[in-house]
């Protein structure tokens, strides 16, 4: 099976970035476009945590590392990439919506992701976001495990 459309959902946890270098030999071997998503889970009880201007400033201090994370992650394959189509984006929300969303308006053909990533509370008490996505994406769903050394 070949595809055109890759969305590679990443957290920068060690299986997403497995799940990344993934994507990149899949989207070689198909000469496919690649969109990088990072979704940002800003937890809403923060917000009882902190006055209104520190909880701006938490958020522009994590949308920063995010960014730089996912630059990093980038530059970390930056020839093979040249030769791809590239898409990166950093989006605000629960990340099972945001990469099913993402995936549909995008019209991707094949989901990738780690098998664990950073995690969350929610993700403890509702199931993984691996999970969520695998019941409701409209494509195919990769989930890659790292690799034992």
């Amino acid at each position: 099976m070949s595809y055109g459309r890759i969305l590679c959902a990443v957290d920068f946890s060690v299986h997403s970035n497995e799940a990344f270098l993934e994507a990149i030999e899949l989207a070689e071997e198909d000469s496919a476009a690649l969109f990088l998503l990072h979704a940002l889970e800003v937890q809403p009880l923060l917000a009882q945590w902190l006055a209104p201007d520190g909880l701006s400033d938490l958020t522009m201090e994590i949308e920063r590392k995010a960014q730089e994370s996912m630059e990093s992650l980038v530059n970390s394959e930056g020839s093979r990439l040249e030769k791809l189509k590239l898409h990166t984006e950093i989006t605000s929300g629960r990340a099972h919506a945001e990469i099913l969303e993402n995936a549909s308006v995008w019209r991707a053909d094949l989901i990738v992701m780690g098998a664990r990533g950073a995690g969350s509370l929610e993700d403890a008490v509702l199931g993984s976001t691996v999970n969520r996505v695998l019941g409701d994406a409209e494509c195919s769903v990769l989930v890659v495990k790292k690799t034992l050394d």
